[in-house]
């Protein structure tokens, strides 16, 4: 309905306003030479042609007409000359207009003031030769004086356009009020500026410039007024005021009863002409310039939050974006944050050089783009990271999203120096609802489920809701916290070995004691030994294992180094070993420098690995097991029994005991399956000549069983509690016999 009835409003409201434009310009005839100060339809057929287009001329004609017919007593020779010159002036300065950039299009700056301008005088010089000689025909000018009425007819014109062409222009409907930004919009601040124009203006019209001594200063009221509004009101409230300014203040000088004097020449007019320019435009370009300044502020703001690269969102504007997106919209709106991560982008680096990896962003780049639903976010957080904000309100279309993000980067090749180079992506991502958390803390929840996608292998997606990622986190974090607290323990000596006594079941005692070197952080402050889980645990996850392990190897031979008769008592030792250590090339030699300058016996000294571990990597475990054979080391396979499949491996592990799992043992008086598999284990150990220990035996129930099972040795509470290293030894060695 609005595009039907908007040409109707376009025509029957721009006739209005020609007309009144017309009243209004033949009530401003001045002095004894009479000037017509502004003549107002000249900027107003100018500003339809210039933001409506030329087709429109029609129009322009048909509102002169309307005038001419019904606004002054026009003699009927006169109107065809009215009629060219209105529409043939308007064409003229809308063509030079639109070639000058102006238009629906063109923001409001410093040089539209002066192309506007520079339009009046062309649509001026345009309509003057058919105006004035309207005027000689008509009889309203003499030949003789038709050098004057051409001056005459230039300054109504090119003034009228110049003083109310800027604010016509901003006040035109499609042009709308984005001209020169939104400015402040304070609806109490603007009644008060509104009401402050207004009085100022009363003033001017009210004191009597003939008993007023100096009553032209007066004009600094309304001078301030526009001023404030330039600065802090929007475009088109101050456009409409400096019009509203420049008619009044007109009318003013033209009835001569107010602060203004009326001018009497043709030179005084100029003056007053002059000034209202200044007081009309000067507000306008103040705008122009102030809007001109945030502009350019607002575009060096957005170069610094855009990467360069890719031309999505930098870190900086990612955090503004996302944040400004969290702050805006109705609470509780479900959303989610994902974190992309490049899992190789090394791999393209190296084999394309930087040239290719920038190209691989940038397409990368793109395809987020591609996929991504409409209102959706994306930046470049890092070198191969890339942030999404999507609205969750579908969750399995955003699990489709980020699935299909996943298949499109694993599925891309970049081509570089004749060879495909291609990677794939790990993405965490956060589902939570606004107001929960801010982006810092989603951003570190997505980014701990990235890293877990990584450490799963890549090229997957970890999806998680805000409270088990906030969980997941706070995990992370704990264990984080024991890692800092591991790697000072480490560095100033805060752990201390404790022992723990493995007794033989069969009658077969060795001729020493047999037990496991257990590893206890202190407390440096209160001297209080920390539970062992969490360390271990932070170990393993911060890849400190084999750091660990190193410490407690040496820490123990240089234990029995210093203890010359605890080492003579010491049959076995048994120390256990994380899967890093048996993963690491430097390992085998750190145990072969450090034994080549001991007086321990390796083969007093039982190594322990996790089945899971040699069975995972069991290469790496058969070329650990072959390098601490040759030292003369003892092997054991720990845990044994909690992850295997199968026994076929156990051919390929040259290992001197079978560490039976403890679940298995804890619950062999009440599960037959533990039971069979005990029992299993047991006789597979004997049929290939090797010994086996079951952990945890917390009771004397339990090592029965086992001992009838055919189990060779046992560990556990019920047979002996940890202690320290230096208790140990203090006790005799049949103390820990069976009771």
């Amino acid at each position: 309905m609005t595009a039907t009835l908007r040409p109707w409003m376009l025509v029957f409201g721009f006739i209005a306003l020609y007309w009144a434009g017309g009243v209004l310009g033949n009530r401003l005839v001045v002095g004894t030479d009479s000037v017509v100060l502004l003549w107002a339809p000249g900027a107003i057929s100018l500003v339809l042609l210039v933001f409506e287009g030329r087709r429109w001329w029609p129009l322009v004609a048909a509102a002169d007409l309307v005038f001419s017919l019904t606004g002054t007593d026009v003699p009927a020779v006169f109107i065809p000359f009215t009629l060219a010159a209105n529409v043939l002036g308007a064409l003229a300065g809308a063509t030079l207009a639109r070639h000058r950039g102006l238009g629906p299009g063109r923001r409001m700056d410093l040089a539209s003031g002066g192309d506007i301008a520079l339009s009046g005088f062309a649509s001026a010089l345009a309509s003057l030769p058919f105006g004035v000689a309207g005027l000689v025909v008509a009889g309203f000018t003499p030949p003789s004086a038709a050098p004057d009425a051409a001056v005459k007819w230039l300054v109504a014109n090119v003034f009228g356009v110049a003083v109310l062409g800027p604010a016509l222009s901003l006040l035109w409907p499609r042009h709308g009020e984005s001209v020169f930004g939104q400015g402040v919009r304070r609806a109490g601040e603007a009644l008060a500026w509104t009401a402050a124009l207004a009085i100022a203006l009363l003033l001017v019209a009210a004191v009597d410039g003939a008993r007023v001594r100096n009553a032209e200063s007066l004009l600094a009221l309304p001078t301030i007024v526009l001023t404030w509004g330039a600065i802090r009101l929007p475009a088109r409230l101050v456009a409409a005021g400096t019009l509203t300014c420049g008619v009044v203040l007109s009318l003013v000088a033209a009835s001569d009863d107010g602060a203004l004097r009326r001018p009497e020449t043709t030179l005084e007019t100029l003056v007053l002409l002059l000034l209202l320019i200044t007081l009309t435009v000067a507000p306008l370009i103040l705008m122009a310039a102030i809007s001109e300044a945030r502009r350019m502020g607002r575009e060096a703001l957005e170069r610094a939050r855009t990467d360069e690269l890719t031309g999505l969102a930098n870190r900086q504007g990612l955090e503004h974006r996302i944040a400004d997106a969290l702050s805006h919209g109705p609470d509780a709106q479900p959303l989610l944050l994902a974190l992309v991560d490049i899992d190789n982008f090394k791999l393209v680096n190296d084999a394309g050089g930087q040239a290719a990896g920038d190209a691989f962003l940038r397409s990368i780049a793109s395809l987020l783009r591609a996929v991504l639903p409409g209102g959706s976010l994306v930046g470049r957080l890092a070198s191969d990271q890339f942030v999404l904000l999507l609205d969750d309100r579908d969750p399995a279309a955003n699990a489709a999203v980020l699935d299909h993000v996943l298949a499109a980067v694993r599925d891309y090749r970049q081509g570089s120096g004749g060879n495909l180079v291609s990677a794939s992506a790990s993405i965490g991502a956060i589902r939570f609802c606004r107001g929960q958390a801010d982006y810092a803390e989603l951003l570190r929840l997505a980014d701990a489920a990235c890293a877990t996608a990584k450490d799963q292998g890549g090229n997957r997606l970890r999806l998680a809701a805000f409270e088990s990622a906030a969980d997941a986190v706070a995990e992370h974090t704990a264990a984080l916290r024991w890692a800092v607290r591991l790697d000072a323990a480490l560095r100033d000596g805060h752990f201390r070995l404790y022992c723990q006594s493995i007794t033989g079941l069969q009658g077969l005692e060795h001729g020493g004691r047999h037990l496991e070197i257990l590893l206890r952080m202190v407390d440096p402050d209160t001297g209080e030994v920390l539970p062992p889980g969490p360390v271990v645990a932070a170990a393993e996850k911060f890849h400190m294992g084999p750091r660990l392990d190193r410490h407690v190897v040496d820490s123990t031979l240089a234990w029995f180094e210093r203890h010359p008769q605890a080492l003579a008592q010491l049959d076995a030792c048994a120390i256990n070993l994380c899967a890093a250590s048996v993963n690491d090339p430097g390992f085998p030699d750190f145990l072969r420098e450090r034994f080549a300058r001991s007086s321990v016996p390796p083969g007093k000294v039982c190594l322990e690995i996790t089945e899971t571990s040699a069975v995972r990597d069991l290469n790496d475990a058969q070329q650990f097991i072959a390098a601490a054979k040759a030292l003369g080391l003892q092997l054991a396979l720990d845990d044994f029994g909690a992850g295997f499949c199968s026994f076929a491996y156990l051919r390929r592990l040259d290992v001197d005991y079978f560490k039976i799992d403890g679940s298995f043992v804890r619950d062999l008086e009440s599960s037959a399956l533990s039971l069979a598999i005990v029992r299993s284990i047991a006789e597979i150990a004997r049929s290939i000549d090797k010994r086996t220990i079951a952990e945890f035996v917390e009771n004397d129930a339990i090592r029965d069983r086992l001992a009838q099972l055919g189990v060779d040795f046992g560990q556990g509470y019920g047979i002996d509690r940890p202690q320290p290293i230096d208790q140990y030894f203090l006790r005799p060695a049949a103390s820990m016999l069976r009771r």
